[in-house]
């Protein structure tokens, strides 16, 4: 009956799809031609690429057929209706208050508007909170028309957006890559001679902001100046609870990030050199402090005028941090960056770690979000002649790592920007400190029941289930052939390492391909070791659907009750780990070396292949609730778990 009910899950699995509301088409008056439009969230766009004719506008290789298949190509001036000289000069310095009124427009009609920045991240972030697909481009490229990458699902043009692979003119390269990217101007500039376009790629599930010379010709997508009532919304904002914790008989609030816990408010110590923002004790109590670098640092003076030598930093700086607690290193916020994209594409992360309340609007990037709990607030700066800037339009967090004898590096969340930016600011301005708590000891983390592997040291929590004692983490195990996820060691040390079915069960590479007769079987033992540790093997058939029974009697969803509690992509199914399986989304490689799906895919090889059947694997998706079997022949790299030998085996 068991097994009855995994095929059921499979069937079922592909029937869902994302709600479009059908718009009317648009007639453009100016020269006749009539556009499709779609809602997305609450805007209305255009289903295909404008086609107006401005002078000095591209065909694709200058052929008509190409204009009316994939609409024109235009550089920046052209979408922006200016002159050649807004290529090269900057559009703020053109005084638009001589004009009269609708004496200027853009390329695209009345009530409608080339998009901003905000407009397109509003764009992504309801497709990404929304789809269904598994990528924000696969969700919006056309069915039809692109070029394909077999490791790549095709566009489901699941919002009728209707992205096709229009291609680019390149000043110097001329017209390329049509059926293999399509580029939208956007109406943001960032200087004299560039601006931002969004970008889409046959062989990416993305999409991407990009920074670009004004005289590229690309597409141009055109967007409502009205908004509509959204039909049906996005979740709503994930709430975070911090959790409070007594430090030095003071409470504080905390908030758990990956496998970080952060002070979710500023840190407020009245320590000599330190100030209140305009020297208002109020914006101290809502606010925190600001600190110079050393007073951050603990550190004396003078190190605001030289290098501190390496036997006064540490490699957690405690600073003016409470026991148990330090100023975080550069390595610390990288890290809080990458699990931030690993589970959340759909904005950046600036845009998560605003607080959702108390920042000037913008309009190139959305409001905050506050999705993970980190709750910035924009407290602003002192700088170096004693000027306090920046309230509501700024918040720079120092680290614990030293630039130069002058500089240190600090983290900064600007109004303008969707990301959280390194900078270099001078020692004697006054930033904001986020404390964050000194990860835990090695007898912490493992207890009684925890392996060893005597090979590298490596250790692993492990849990019972029924018969079975499996590790709760993935292998870490660095054997020749194995990977990390982007070749990042710290990809390995969160997720595990990604192994070929091959290497993980130490078979020849062309076992799958060429062990065509029975007794290749002899070559995969009843209690395969493979690269597990001595005492334990890689699981087969029977212990996986052991596994998924337990997890099923748990009667807390199969797959959440497989899943770990963190890690995976904000919008998919519930988790609990209720099975304590911890089954982190690591992703995988696929033989051409692309990496795909950290955040979104769990895959767990099989000790079963060869005599013509493909490499078993199990897996885990994010926006289902299921756990699946299949096989693979192309030598992908995924991750592997080790379950504990019933046998003793006897030299």
């Amino acid at each position: 009956m068991m097994k009855f009910w995994f095929v059921v899950v499979l069937l079922l699995a592909g029937f869902s799809f994302a709600y479009v509301t059908p718009m009317p088409d648009f007639k453009d008056k100016r020269d006749g031609r009539v556009y499709k439009t779609v809602q997305i969230g609450d805007q209305r766009w255009f289903a295909e690429n404008l086609r107006f004719n401005i002078k000095g506008s591209w065909c694709y290789d200058k052929k008509d057929y190409n204009c009316e298949r994939y609409g024109r190509l235009y550089d920046w001036a052209m979408a922006m209706r200016m002159s050649d000289y807004y290529n090269s000069h900057s559009i703020k310095k053109f005084d638009f208050s001589k004009l009269k009124p609708g004496q200027y427009h853009d390329a695209c009609p009345v009530g409608w508007h080339v998009p901003t920045n905000k407009d397109w991240y509003k764009l992504r972030y309801f497709v990404g909170k929304k789809g269904i697909s598994d990528g924000v481009g696969i969700s919006l490229k056309s069915s039809e028309l692109w070029e394909r990458e077999l490791r790549i699902p095709a566009g489901s043009d699941e919002f009728g957006f209707n992205a096709i692979p229009a291609g680019v003119k390149q000043p110097y390269s001329g017209f390329m890559d049509l059926g293999r990217t399509t580029q939208f101007w956007s109406s943001t500039e960032i200087d004299d001679g560039g601006a931002f376009y969004w970008n889409l790629m046959y062989d990416s599930r993305t999409m991407e902001k990009v920074y670009t010379g004004k005289d590229d010709g690309v597409s141009v997508r055109c967007v409502e100046d009205k908004l509509y009532e959204v039909k049906e919304p996005p979740p709503p904002p994930r709430k975070v609870i911090p959790q409070v914790v007594k430090v030095q008989n003071k409470e504080l609030r905390t908030v758990h990030i990956g496998d970080q816990i952060w002070m979710v408010d500023n840190l407020n110590v009245n320590v000599p050199g330190s100030f209140c923002y305009e020297y208002k004790e109020e914006n101290c109590e809502k606010f925190g402090r600001l600190y110079p670098w050393t007073v951050a640092m603990k550190l004396n003076e003078k190190f605001s005028r030289t290098v501190a030598r390496d036997s006064v930093m540490k490699r957690k700086p405690r600073g003016i941090c409470p026991n148990g607690w330090h100023v975080p290193t550069v390595f610390d916020f990288q890290n809080l960056i990458a699990y931030l994209k690993d589970i959340d594409d759909a904005v950046g992360a600036g845009t998560n770690l605003r607080a959702r309340e108390g920042w000037q609007e913008s309009d190139d990037v959305l409001l905050g979000e506050d999705g993970f709990g980190f709750t910035g607030l924009a407290a602003g700066f002192r700088d170096s002649a004693g000027v306090f800037a920046g309230r509501e339009l700024f918040a720079g967090f120092w680290s614990g790592t030293e630039g130069d004898s002058l500089q240190a590096l600090a983290w900064t969340l600007p109004y303008d920007n969707d990301d959280f930016v390194m900078d270099s600011a001078s020692k004697d301005k006054a930033y904001s400190v986020r404390c964050l708590m000194d990860p835990p000891d090695e007898d912490e983390l493992y207890d009684s029941t925890s392996l060893t592997d005597s090979r590298d040291g490596n250790r692993y929590r492990t849990v019972a289930v029924g018969e079975d004692v499996w590790m709760s983490e993935n292998l870490r195990f660095a054997a020749l052939g194995s990977y990390c996820y982007e070749d990042k060691d710290n990809r390995c040390r969160n997720y595990g390492r990604l192994y070929p079915w091959h290497v993980a069960m130490r078979l020849p590479e062309d076992f799958i391909e060429n062990s065509l007769d029975s007794t290749s079987f002899d070559a995969v033992a009843l209690e395969h070791q493979g690269v597990c540790p001595d005492g334990w093997h890689i699981p087969r058939r029977e212990e996986w659907l052991r596994l998924g029974e337990y997890a099923v009697s748990l009667r807390k969803g199969l797959g959440a009750a497989l899943k770990s509690r963190d890690g995976w992509a904000q919008g998919g199914e519930p988790v609990n780990n209720a099975s304590g399986f911890n089954a982190i989304p690591a992703g995988s490689r696929y033989i051409d070396g692309e990496y795909a799906e950290l955040g979104s895919s769990a895959y767990f090889w099989a000790a079963e292949g060869g005599a013509g059947m493909g490499a078993v694997y199990w897996n885990l998706i994010n926006s289902k609730d299921d756990f699946t079997t299949a096989e693979d022949f192309e030598h992908s790299a995924f991750s592997l778990r080790c379950v504990k030998n019933k046998t003793v085996k006897t030299n």
